[in-house]
């Protein structure tokens, strides 16, 4: 670890350094970053890649990417619509807000939605999560861990929110020539959401993935395409990249897009086999969680991503 980095310090997040002037901001226990962020010095330009769910984390992430590249960010990249990647936009005045043409008409819309969704559940969701740190229930009191603090954060943060709208979209690819370095916007389509972003640094062979990888957390598969997921974390291994750093947990290589994947395809099989034995939904929530996914975090979204899996494929 750098000097530099060692000096920063957030509650919301840990700073890791991945190449000179390419940092991540993992989020830390108990913080309001929930998803994890990039910083990168491209030179004459700073780049942060996601802003986080709180304009509290934000400001500490606008701090620390001064502190590591003498900087205030000229760049701020929202990956997808999410509300732990894009409610800190409102923080950094000075920044060009980019995205995909897609993510943005999303968070006009969507995000809007998820914020008026929030104002109403905010209190009774925080009231549950303070009920499940108590519970003899182990597997809820983690995940309470990680979701008191986030109720906490929106809570917190509603009063003075406001979804700041990108200011330049791109279609395909955008390419940033730095002085220091050159950093890809590339868009994947549908995977996570109908619109995901990744950041690719060729040089240093490192990808900001945001929610297209999980790492040691299970993913959120509602508002994507799990067929297209598969298909775009082949499209991110053939980048060969050294590394892959995910929207939630650790930072990841190529092996943890393939874990992913077995994630995905496993939750496929269960649902299609259970769909031909003519079994209800119900019947399929209630299987438990595969062993090689039993100690992952976000535990309840398997059973979301079940029932997702379920009705797609009985539509369909």
């Amino acid at each position: 670890m750098s000097t530099q980095v060692s000096r920063v310090q957030s509650k919301h997040f840990r700073l890791k350094q991945l190449a000179d002037g390419v940092y991540t901001a993992i989020h830390r226990d108990g913080g309001c970053l929930i998803c994890n962020a990039g910083i990168v010095n491209l030179g004459n330009q700073t780049m942060v890649f996601d802003t986080g769910l709180t304009p509290q984390a934000a400001r500490d992430l606008q701090v620390a990417a001064k502190a590591l590249t003498g900087r205030t960010p000229d760049y701020i990249v929202n990956s997808h619509y999410h509300n732990d990647h894009i409610r800190g936009n409102q923080v950094f005045t000075k920044a060009i807000v980019v995205s995909t043409s897609r993510t943005r008409e999303l968070i006009a819309t969507k995000g809007h939605e998820e914020l008026e969704s929030d104002r109403k559940q905010a209190p009774e969701s925080l009231a549950t999560m303070k009920t499940w740190v108590k519970s003899k229930d182990a597997k809820k009191r983690e995940e309470a861990s990680i979701w008191l603090p986030y109720w906490q954060g929106i809570l917190a943060s509603l009063p003075k929110i406001r979804l700041c709208l990108p200011d330049l979209t791109f279609k395909d690819q955008l390419t940033f020539h730095g002085t220091r370095r050159i950093a890809h916007l590339i868009a994947v389509g549908s995977g996570h959401t109908e619109s995901d972003c990744v950041l690719f640094l060729p040089q240093e062979k490192i990808v900001f993935c945001s929610d297209l990888l999980f790492v040691g957390f299970h993913p959120y598969l509602g508002d994507g395409d799990a067929e297209a997921l598969l298909s775009v974390s082949d499209q991110l291994k053939k980048l060969e990249a050294k590394i892959y750093v995910p929207g939630h947990g650790k930072v990841g290589m190529k092996e943890d897009l393939d874990k992913m994947q077995l994630y995905v395809r496993t939750l496929m099989q269960q649902v299609q086999e259970a769909v031909a034995e003519g079994k209800t939904v119900e019947d399929v929530v209630k299987q438990p969680i595969p062993k090689p996914f039993i100690q992952w975090i976000f535990a309840m979204f398997y059973e979301s991503n079940l029932r997702f899996l379920y009705d797609r494929l009985v539509k369909d």
